[in-house]
């Protein structure tokens, strides 16, 4: 259990955001840190370290040394209780972090002659108190930094301290020993991906040139990575709109935005030097509830894979077809239903974990928290992401990608609602319903049990709630029984627009049906969205928060499943010629890959401004998540035509080349299946 709590400390410090609590998280002044320096002279330290120190302070005051530079190194020292590094609102540890990686003067072109290790421990005690450290040390004196926190706390509780007793110390360098080119793997990597581009641009030439005529397998395969082809695919709206539901293309792309909005409003707080004010505009705002409640995105995405799954999959058997139906013993259907699944999703995850670990996250100079830093997690957890388990273990690669594992878990045990359905429509209502039910009340007795708030707080955590966040994390918010309920009502949604589809004739629906969906549609999702301020006030309304926490994303994928239901049918109005746009059609195939990477471009744009950054108006940050979505989009482009176009066509050439003759016209899966897959 230790262990764990360690770990979970470790996961927070990069997550944490930056409220400075004067009472809890302590500050100090020059002179007191000055004095800890003094103090290191009498240490038993090899000769290096005790020559680094001597030489801090007058590098801090050399006529080359901005002040800014002196400032963050004494304000980079703090100390405070250890259970802030588990909430949400008390962590101006990373803060500080940057402040001491500053301190050492690095930048992208030259090496510091003074670089400088941020490290922290926590100590973990029985009686609550000064619990958690950080110090700001000459890099010489990394391997020795145990005896330098023993010191700081000797200093800041004026008396005999132990390091050695402390559960867990860090330290993080201001600048990598080698950069990304210097090192063998970054350069296969970048060398790799300069020969996949050459690839391609040869694919491409050929295609121009010979066109689709060609007969060797070989030259086939060729033609499977030609941009000409896969721009075709990435851009073709559906011949027939009934075979897709359209307005599910821009709900793509406006959920894959949200998301991103979400994530770039969360992560500028390790950057911000006004946090404070930060957390109380987004927290007391009842209007910016869309943002501090961007997780409901999620459940977007999850009803839209259900209800995309289960309409392809009635459509088909809904029609006359001669190939049999599967059933519960059909174990080539299912194996084949899996194998797709899996090639959809693998070539542009496994691309993009790829690239982040081996190259992308050693780019900028100085490396960032342990933690939650791909280059160090992912090559020990890679396989959890890989194999989409990691929503069921602590998530520590990636894990913006809980979302990929938990959704591919459902798409596991699909068939059981499917086949339910299609052979009794009343048991497998029951099914379903069941399972919702089973979920909600799954949460409730969590968040009873744990006093966890009803989702996660990611400003600031009210204190009537159970502060530890990453335990709300990776307890119940990444866990797929707790989140499966808006993918099954995705799956009857897509069940109830198949068997539409294929009724002969439509019955009119009135006027007062129409308004009343719409109303009461949009009423839900209102309150789902706007029904946390309550909580984030940290008002005592016990049963509200638990109930609102047990139901508010089933209410939420009610009104969307309305808002589906009425676009494909035909009185979605002008909400349905919006999402079903033609632009949106690229933009909606390219959220799989943008969403796999954009966590990289959102904490990019912060470190590439100056530091720190005041947050003085809210378009500030928009204008950051506008870039951030370009680069997004760029790098999807570049993966999905590069690696997950190609795998799909090869897929196709491979394993569906030879299809039964039928004098059926076929219906096209491929097209109705463009879904976010993260």
């Amino acid at each position: 259990m230790r262990g764990l709590r360690i770990w979970v400390g470790r996961i927070l410090l990069l997550l944490a955001g930056l409220r400075e609590a004067a009472a809890s998280l302590q500050s100090f002044d020059e002179p007191f840190v000055r004095q800890w320096l003094n103090k290191s002279a009498s240490l038993d330290l090899s000769a290096r370290c005790t020559e680094s120190l001597a030489r801090v302070w007058p590098y801090l005051n050399m006529h080359d040394t901005f002040e800014l530079q002196r400032n963050y190194y004494h304000q980079s020292f703090g100390a405070g209780p250890a259970w802030l590094f588990l909430s949400r609102d008390q962590d101006r540890w990373v803060y500080r972090g940057y402040e001491c990686l500053l301190a050492a003067g690095e930048t992208v072109y030259s090496r510091s002659e003074h670089p400088m290790h941020f490290c922290y421990g926590i100590n973990e005690n029985e009686e609550p108190g000064t619990e958690a450290y950080s110090i700001c040390i000459p890099s010489p004196c990394e391997k020795e930094h145990k005896q330098l926190l023993g010191l700081w706390q000797e200093v800041v509780d004026e008396e005999q301290a132990d390091a050695s007793k402390m559960d867990f110390t860090s330290c993080i360098a201001s600048r990598h020993e080698k950069q990304w080119f210097e090192l063998p793997i970054p350069v296969a990597d970048f060398i790799f991906n300069a020969m996949l581009s050459l690839f391609v641009c040869l694919a491409t030439v050929f295609h121009m040139h010979r066109g689709d005529d060609v007969k060797t397998m070989s030259q086939k395969m060729l033609l499977c990575f030609s941009l000409k082809k896969n721009l075709k695919k990435a851009t073709c709206y559906p011949k027939d709109p009934q075979s897709t539901i359209t307005c599910m293309f821009g709900l793509r792309f406006l959920t894959m935005a949200w998301t991103l909005i979400g994530h770039s409003f969360i992560f500028i707080q390790a950057y911000l030097g006004n946090v404070d004010e930060f957390k109380d505009e987004m927290v007391n705002s009842f209007w910016r509830q869309w943002i501090t409640n961007f997780t409901l995105s999620v459940d977007v995405f999850l009803t839209l894979g259900g209800t995309v799954l289960s309409y392809s999959w009635f459509r088909k058997w809904l029609k006359n077809t001669t190939e049999p139906e599967p059933s519960w013993n059909s174990w080539g259907y299912w194996f084949r239903f899996y194998q797709h699944r899996i090639i959809r999703l693998w070539p542009a995850y496994l691309y993009t974990l790829m690239a982040v670990t081996l190259r992308l996250s050693v780019t900028h100079w100085h490396p960032m928290w342990p933690p939650t830093d791909p280059a160090i997690q992912c090559p020990k957890y890679w396989w959890q992401n890989a194999l989409f388990i990691n929503s069921l273990t602590q998530n520590r690669c990636m894990p913006w990608t809980w979302y990929i594992g938990t959704e591919f878990i459902f798409y596991v045990v699909s068939p059981i609602f499917l086949l339910s359905l299609r052979k009794s429509p009343k048991f497998g209502l029951l099914v379903c319903i069941i399972t919702i039910l089973a979920s909600g009340i799954l949460n409730v007795v969590t968040i009873l049990q744990e006093n966890f708030p009803p989702t996660q707080f990611l400003w600031k955590q009210p204190e009537i709630f159970n502060p530890n966040f990453i335990q709300h994390h990776v307890q119940l918010y990444i866990k797929p029984q707790y989140r499966i309920a808006p993918y099954v009502i995705g799956i009857l949604l897509g069940y109830y627009l198949a068997n539409y589809q294929k009724g002969a004739s439509k019955q009119p629906r009135s006027r007062s049906f129409v308004l009343g969906g719409w109303a009461m549609a949009l009423l839900a999702m209102f309150l789902s969205m706007y029904g946390l301020y309550p909580s984030l006030q940290g008002w005592d309304w016990g049963v509200y928060h638990t109930l609102y926490g047990a139901t508010h994303r089933v209410i939420f994928s009610l009104g969307l499943a309305w808002v589906l239901y009425a676009c494909h049918t035909g009185i979605g109005g002008p909400v349905n010629a919006l999402l079903s746009w033609y632009p949106m059609v690229p933009l909606a195939n390219l959220s799989y890959s943008a969403y796999l990477f954009h966590m990289i471009p959102v904490v990019l744009t912060y470190l590439l401004v100056p530091f720190p950054i005041m947050n003085n108006s809210m378009w500030y940050i928009f204008a950051h998540c506008a870039v951030q979505l370009v680069i997004s989009y760029v790098f999807a482009f570049i993966c999905s035509t590069s690696v997950e176009y190609p795998a799909q066509n090869m897929e196709r050439l491979l394993l569906y080349n030879t299809p039964k003759k039928s004098h059926l016209k076929p219906v096209q899966t491929a097209e109705s299946e463009l879904q976010l897959k993260d």
